[in-house]
């Protein structure tokens, strides 16, 4: 008679820990999907991801005199702002956009390897689901 009392509190304390476990990772699996869609990259389209390609080989080749890195830098503003859909990406682009002009010119701010690993992976993985694999080249130190 103990012996049955004992396993029925057994059995009720595995059905508690199984639901218990099964609760705590659906709770775990929605924090990580909240987290990813408020601090995540974005889901850019196959077009804005060509587009963002684009500018980011276009940002190669920034000038060095300050009057024509300003004139340039808005040129590929004006595009970011009227064709891309994704803000995440267009911020992403900005962003190198900016720093390729610090390095051009010697004005401004260049990133720490984290903000530019930042960048990169927001940048990258905005795209991972288009189809579309971004190149971005390294800024030169």
């Amino acid at each position: 008679m103990i012996q049955d009392d004992k396993r029925q509190n057994w059995g009720k304390i595995a059905a508690f820990a199984v639901v218990a476990v099964l609760v705590l990772v659906g709770v775990a699996y929605g924090v990580t999907y909240i987290w990813d869609k408020r601090f995540g990259p974005s889901d850019a389209s196959a077009a804005d991801c060509r587009l963002a390609q684009q500018l980011f080989d276009r940002a190669q080749t920034p000038p060095k005199d300050d009057a024509a890195a300003e004139t340039w830098e808005q040129e590929i503003r004006q595009v970011r702002y009227t064709q891309l859909v994704d803000q995440g990406i267009s911020t992403e682009i900005g962003h190198y956009v900016r720093w390729q002009r610090a390095k051009a010119t010697g004005q401004g701010h260049l990133p720490t390897a984290e903000e530019f690993d930042d960048m990169l992976d927001l940048a990258i993985g905005g795209c991972e689901n288009s189809g579309v694999d971004l190149n971005i080249p390294a800024l030169p130190r």
